[in-house]
């Protein structure tokens, strides 16, 4: 795992288990995928609540429908954000023919997201609650071998365009030239002209003509369209980072602890998307310790974690700064200490969750499988961790499972009240008759119900199996 995946945003401080706060505006409010695996090659508009769980059968898409996010985190947040990495620290999805839809090389990749401002009281081209959507259509040059020409486009409430780029983000010579979008960045000029912005300069490369490659120039020719063009750009790449970097993933099978952690001087706010860093993220906020064991009470877990380093100055010289994650064993009277590898694996499988969900704030999780290695009844509290994430870390959550237990719990919280029906999405991902992936959104009502039930008969095997028959 890279150091700037380790060091994601993140504070130290935790709230108590309980609370009343509103659940969070979205950090993200849509997901564009297309042309990705089992999704066909015209792009689909997802979107996301504060809440959102994606169910479905095996292979139908649905951690593919979670990867557009973990590809554009990588892929943007780099040095060739036009370029797809297909393979890095977040996901691997092999090679460009493996990733694309049916195997077609000549098929786009499309990833993009819509997001409102995410940081609302800063200098902005545009009204922090205008939605922003940046989508990226990757390419493959088969004869050549190598990334293609990427389509670019824009989004802003319903004014938007499209462009394609090459490799650095310069308009490709011979794209079809869009007067209304030109029309919109003069106006765009204009008004921001009037407020004095300050637009920074870009030290990358950015969207722009090929006449504008000097964005000296750019802002200093008294062109208020290829002012506006960069100026929105700059501030579009600089957003879209910032919150692609505020999501945490957890993949779906997370790492045993080690017997011992090396410790380092960087600071660890993110566990890793195999939870390997836990320990590590403990070390560096002691005040979490405490907030995790008040949640393992909660959730019945029978543990309490223990951070162990050593004792001696010579242990430290000679072997390095390192700790260790004990657990108590409060079952026992008097309750013992034992190594967190001497337990049950379901103990390494939500920890990582549970330490994440009380670090991250004003963030996104991103969780495959929470459910794995963990018993039912430990399923449906982990809903009540993720409720609370949400209201009182103020995170957005999106969650691919299996669970019944888990659903069954957050569909208990709305009839109670403690959640809203429009705080929760539960999307159905299937294949259609022509093999390609589709998203549905069950709607929720008041009552904690679904309105037309799961397509399908998806939980129908639990009562068949009580039943003795289809019901």
């Amino acid at each position: 795992m890279s150091g700037m995946a380790a060091k994601s945003a993140g504070p130290e401080e935790t709230s108590d288990p309980a609370g009343d706060s509103e659940p969070s505006a979205r950090l993200i409010d849509h997901l564009v995928i297309g042309g990705l695996k089992s999704y066909g090659p015209d792009p689909e508009k997802v979107e996301l609540a504060p809440l959102t769980l994606v169910f479905g059968p095996n292979s139908a898409g649905k951690s593919s429908l979670l990867s557009t996010l973990t590809l554009l985190r990588q892929t943007v947040v780099s040095d060739k954000p036009f370029q797809l990495r297909t393979r890095g620290d977040l996901v691997d999805v092999g090679s460009f023919r493996l990733a694309v839809h049916q195997h077609e090389p000549a098929t786009r990749i499309t990833l993009g997201i819509g997001f409102p401002a995410p940081r609302p009281t800063a200098a902005s081209w545009l009204a922090p609650s205008v939605v922003r959507e940046m989508s990226f259509g990757f390419s493959w040059d088969e004869a050549a071998e190598r990334p293609g020409n990427t389509v670019v486009g824009i989004d802003l409430d319903g004014i938007g365009t499209e462009m394609q780029v090459d490799a650095d983000g310069v308009v490709v010579p011979g794209s079809e030239p869009d007067p209304e979008w030109d029309d919109f960045l003069a106006s765009l000029a204009i008004a921001r002209q009037v407020l004095n912005p300050v637009v920074p300069i870009p030290d990358s490369p950015i969207l722009r003509l090929a006449d504008d490659a000097n964005p000296m120039g750019a802002l200093g020719s008294g062109d208020p369209v290829a002012g506006a063009r960069l100026g929105l750009g700059v501030q579009l790449r600089s957003e879209m980072t910032d919150v692609l970097s505020r999501i945490a993933y957890l993949g779906p099978i997370r790492a045993r602890p080690e017997r011992s952690a090396s410790l380092s001087t960087t600071a660890y706010h993110y566990v890793g998307p195999e939870g390997e860093y836990t320990t590590e993220v403990l070390v560096d906020n002691p005040g979490l310790v405490e907030s995790v064991n008040a949640w393992f009470e909660r959730l019945g877990i029978g543990y309490q974690i223990r951070i162990v380093t050593p004792t001696s100055d010579e242990v430290s010289v000679t072997a390095g700064d390192f700790a260790v994650l004990g657990l108590i064993d409060v079952r026992e009277d008097p309750p013992s200490l034992v190594s967190s590898r001497a337990v049950g694996y379901g103990i390494s499988q939500i920890t990582p969750i549970v330490v994440q969900a009380l670090l991250s704030q004003d963030g996104m999780l991103l969780i495959e499988q929470p459910e794995v290695h963990i018993h039912p009844r430990l399923q449906a509290q982990v809903a009540d961790l993720l409720i609370h994430t949400v209201k009182e870390r103020r995170n957005q959550v999106l969650v691919e499972t299996h669970s019944e237990h888990l659903v069954l719990r957050i569909l208990r919280r709305i009839r109670e009240g403690e959640l809203a029906p429009e705080d929760v999405s539960i999307l159905y991902v299937d294949l259609l008759a022509d093999g390609a992936a589709h998203v549905r959104r069950l709607d929720v009502d008041a009552d904690g119900e679904l309105i037309d039930g799961w397509p399908g008969g998806f939980f129908d095997e639990r009562l068949e199996e009580v039943l003795g028959q289809r019901w």
